[in-house]
């Protein structure tokens, strides 16, 4: 069962995974332990098609929709979290991510040098969405997609650090936290007792 905010509530959606459709994977979040939808209604997927940077679409997006973006959601994160060794990606997903992304995408409007627009309708978001995906998970950079170390966020990310260590998906959320913890417990070992 999924909490979310439905259409009662406008979402802040959050974009640290370095790549959008990872951004967009993130929207079932907590997905190990208690899963929170984040994309529970129209309004949702209007905010974060919007807050994407995709255009707007406020008052065109309907349930079918949601639920056709829930769908690329789940094929995206199953994919980008797949092993080929040990857990494959499934054939259904590669093909829904690619049927997807043979459509029409968004289309930037330049407005000024350093500015543009983005227009199209959900069916054109998904598109670009998909597009997105099949570029990160067909090309090199797939091999730098990493989970979150927090044992309890299941955001997946893209690790453009040049070591390529890079442990958390946001360093101010999860690593903030476990920065934290780690220093209580070095706080807790060294006073006196």
């Amino acid at each position: 069962m999924y909490a979310g905010m439905g259409d009662t509530a406008w979402v802040e959606f959050t974009f640290v995974s370095g790549h959008l459709a990872l951004d967009l994977a993130a929207t079932l979040t907590w997905r190990s332990t208690y899963p929170i939808e984040l994309l529970a209604g129209p309004q949702d997927l209007s905010a974060w098609i919007e807050q994407a940077g995709l255009g707007d679409v406020a008052g065109r997006v309907g349930a079918a929709d949601v639920e056709r973006m829930r769908e690329l959601r789940e094929a995206i994160y199953r994919t980008a979290s797949a092993d080929p060794l040990e857990r494959p990606p499934r054939a259904g997903d590669l093909r829904l991510i690619s049927r997807t992304a043979a459509g029409k995408q968004v289309t930037p409007v330049l407005e000024e040098l350093g500015r543009a627009v983005w227009h199209g309708t959900v069916e054109q978001v998904l598109a670009t969405v998909a597009h997105q995906a099949c570029v990160l998970l067909g090309g090199p950079d797939h091999r730098r997609i990493r989970s979150c170390a927090d044992s309890q966020c299941t955001r997946l990310f893209v690790d453009h650090s040049r070591s390529g260590s890079r442990r958390w998906c946001d360093k101010q959320t999860c690593g903030g936290r476990a920065n934290a913890a780690a220093y209580r417990r070095r706080r807790s070992q060294h006073s006196p007792g």
